[in-house]
């Protein structure tokens, strides 16, 4: 059997880790129809069925507020999964439970994974997820996503529900007053069935499968008041209970589309006006939509204490106390500094230049069997060229680096799992905020130290259009990974008592660039005013090593299959060019070759920015293509014969400023093609992808210019 099982929960509640631990690597990756909000699809086998799972957008609730909200409710509603699978936050129940009755009330049946039950215990809390089961009308399975506990009984209940579901109705549990409500807008509606009369406790009591199918039948004849299909036509009938309840809570979207007599709408209206008017008694100037929610927090509130939730006596806890330091008003941002710091210093300090030096003593010993090798079968001149001077010092001037970038990325994954990397999003928002930007557009820039590409695809998120495309904008400010090896290069040369500072210099200036730049960009292209920050700041915790290894792997990975693929196809392709002419005659002479040409061509407009050799306007150009590029360009122009040689050549073509300038320009111009090609396809705009490239090319050659000709004032 072909079942389909939706997985939603609230951002931080495991969902992420729940679907890998359960997918494995076989995850199909694309967009919702119609939104660009990415769409997470994997198969897989439970018992006898094979499973589809699809990971829906992380929510803390169905109203219609945004993109992921709307995705969640329309796939559940519309394409009616065989179970929802609601993952839920066991150390955040009230909040989470919230989301669990809203889900409920779409009619599907549901399985709750109760996660983080390890980390429930370690509170000293507990909960009887039976009693809670039996209470909620739903399977309740206590898991730990992290640790892969407790997936065997999960299994089981999601093979359960979806060949006998049991779909417990919990609007049957509000107050009597909430009820009474929706008993008169479902009468308003029609009913559930052709029957005049109706009772809605019976229905909610004793509703057996042929009813539920009496009742489909009977909801077809008012379609009208469902949703939209991918295509924007009204497709589906959502249950009519829960109908009752948007249109009670004054759901607009729901409104809108709903096709009902004037009749209708007033009988609604009186209804909706009714309750509001029985909530005032008791709290003055309340709305119904306040109404409903409090309605759904009391009956959680029953829930839990018919589950026998005990829960800890309320106390500072160590998140807490460790968030009044590194969040102070005043110690957050120099804590930040701090961090970020310590991770340049170790990065480009004695242990990643230890590493480095590992991995160059590699790569030089794999030259020289090649070159011995070569030797021995007496191979022609230009076969030793493109191995030695363009295969092995193109990819390896760029492996070299490896483990500086995995020690970068070593500190981003450790930061993040322990919550830390969501502080940083907070306090470096309330900065950014007084510059114009948009604090819920900074986590997807942050992404932006790890790679644009990513960064620019996480942009997503960001529901609202103009904060979205003005984040796609700035976010290549933020220095990704792939430039650190011409970073590591360029300081190792001219500045090796002081890299961390030089590289932290750079980091801090893309960031004021992107500050710079949003505040221009505010003023005139998005004018229109911010839109509300809204973020949960998740407890501190002790990384998982599974999850910080499996991030590094796939980081090697990623760029060894760049160094095998593209950076070696980059080093053949360079190789080739600066050994030919243009009439394609072998030549020692790099001058008369195709690049020295091209390199001529270009070089005067690098000059005053203080590199206008036509070495390094090349190098430039391959750059666009992969930012590691750059490396492996100059160790095939300059024929050097691994790192350390290219070290001293390069510090005999630059002086300290103009290298400084030249890292300047490699931080700030254009992002690579991918980049290019994912800004273009998230865009969606070509007058805003050719704002992007302009943006870019025209604040890096104006920074370098200036940094350039205002440091040769203070330099003889």
């Amino acid at each position: 059997m072909n079942i389909t099982i939706a997985l939603a929960g609230n951002p931080n509640s495991g969902k992420t880790t729940l679907f890998n631990a359960l997918t494995g690597s076989n995850q199909y990756v694309g967009n919702w129809a119609g939104v660009t909000v990415e769409r997470k699809e994997a198969v897989f086998d439970i018992g006898d069925d094979r499973a589809t799972l699809v990971d829906l957008p992380g929510v803390y609730s169905l109203s219609p507020y945004s993109i992921e909200e709307n995705i969640t409710r329309h796939f559940i509603a519309q394409h009616q999964p065989d179970v929802v699978l609601n993952i839920v936050d066991a150390t955040n129940l009230e909040r989470n439970l919230y989301l669990t009755l809203q889900l409920m009330e779409l009619e599907r049946p549901v399985v709750v994974a109760l996660n983080l039950m390890d980390e429930l215990k370690r509170r000293g809390e507990s909960i009887d997820c039976a009693r809670l089961s039996q209470a909620l009308g739903a399977p309740v399975v206590p898991i730990s996503a992290k640790r892969r506990q407790g997936f065997d009984e999960l299994f089981q209940a999601i093979h359960d529900q979806a060949h006998d579901p049991k779909t417990s109705y919990p609007s049957r549990h509000y107050d009597a007053s909430t009820r009474e409500a929706l008993r008169e807008i479902v009468e308003a509606l029609g009913g559930f069935s052709a029957h005049s009369a109706f009772d809605v406790d019976e229905h909610f009591e004793h509703r057996d499968q042929n009813e539920r199918d009496d009742d489909h039948s009977a909801r077809a004849d008012h379609r009208h008041i469902g949703g939209y299909d991918d295509e924007g036509d009204v497709d589906y009938a959502p249950p009519t209970m829960w109908v009752a309840l948007k249109l009670l809570e004054g759901d607009e979207l729901l409104k809108e589309t709903a096709q009902l007599s004037e009749n209708q709408r007033a009988r609604i209206r009186a209804a909706v006006k009714a309750y509001v008017a029985r909530g005032q008694a008791a709290h003055p100037g309340i709305d119904s939509l306040t109404l409903v929610v409090d309605a759904r927090y009391r009956r959680i509130d029953e829930l839990l204490e018919t589950a026998g939730y005990r829960r800890r006596e309320r106390e500072i806890s160590t998140s807490d106390k460790i968030d009044r330091v590194v969040t102070n008003k005043y110690l957050a941002f120099p804590i930040f500094l701090v961090v970020m710091g310590l991770m340049f210093a170790v990065t480009f300090g004695a242990p990643g230049t230890f590493l480095t030096g590992l991995t160059e003593s590699l790569v030089g010993w794999i030259g020289d069997w090649a070159a011995r090798g070569l030797e021995a079968v007496a191979a022609p001149e230009w076969v030793t060229s493109l191995v030695g001077d363009g295969v092995i010092a193109g990819v390896g001037g760029v492996l070299v680096f490896l483990p500086q970038i995995l020690l970068i990325f070593l500190f981003m994954s450790v930061l993040e799992d322990s919550g830390y990397m969501a502080r940083a999003a907070f306090i470096t928002d309330r900065l950014l905020r007084k510059f114009g930007l948009s604090g819920r557009s900074f986590i997807p820039m942050l992404m932006g130290f790890g790679c644009t590409t990513t960064a620019i695809i996480a942009a997503r998120g960001v529901e609202n259009e103009r904060d979205r495309r003005m984040t796609i904008l700035l976010t290549p400010f933020m220095s990704c990974g792939a430039r650190l090896p011409v970073y590591a290069l360029f300081t190792a040369a001219f500045f090796p008592n002081n890299r961390a500072l030089v590289v932290l210099s750079l980091y801090a200036l893309g960031m004021l660039m992107m500050i710079a730049c949003g505040l221009v960009l505010r003023k005139t292209a998005f004018r229109e005013g911010d839109s509300p920050f809204l973020m949960e700041l998740p407890p501190y915790r002790v990384p998982h090593a599974r999850s910080v290894l499996k991030r590094l792997w796939d980081r090697a990975k990623d760029f060894l299959t760049r160094a095998g693929t593209l950076i070696f196809a980059m080093s053949v392709l360079i190789w080739f060019l600066q050994s030919f002419t243009p009439a394609l005659q072998w030549t020692t002479d790099s001058a008369a070759s195709i690049f020295g040409r091209i390199g001529a061509f270009i070089a005067p407009v690098f000059a005053p920015l203080g590199f206008g050799q036509w070495e390094k306007g090349v190098a430039l150009l391959s750059g666009l293509v992969a930012k590691e590029a750059v490396v492996s360009t100059l160790q095939v122009l300059y024929s050097a014969g691994g790192t350390a040689e290219l070290t001293q050549v390069i510090a005999a073509h630059f002086t300290p400023l103009s290298a400084y300038a030249f890292l300047v320009f490699i931080l700030l111009y254009v992002p690579c093609v991918a980049a290019l090609a994912a800004a273009k396809r998230e865009l969606r705009s070509t007058k805003y992808f050719i704002m992007t490239i302009c943006i870019q090319l025209g604040v890096a050659y104006v920074v370098t210019l200036l940094v350039y000709q205002i440091g040769r004032l203070f330099v003889a």
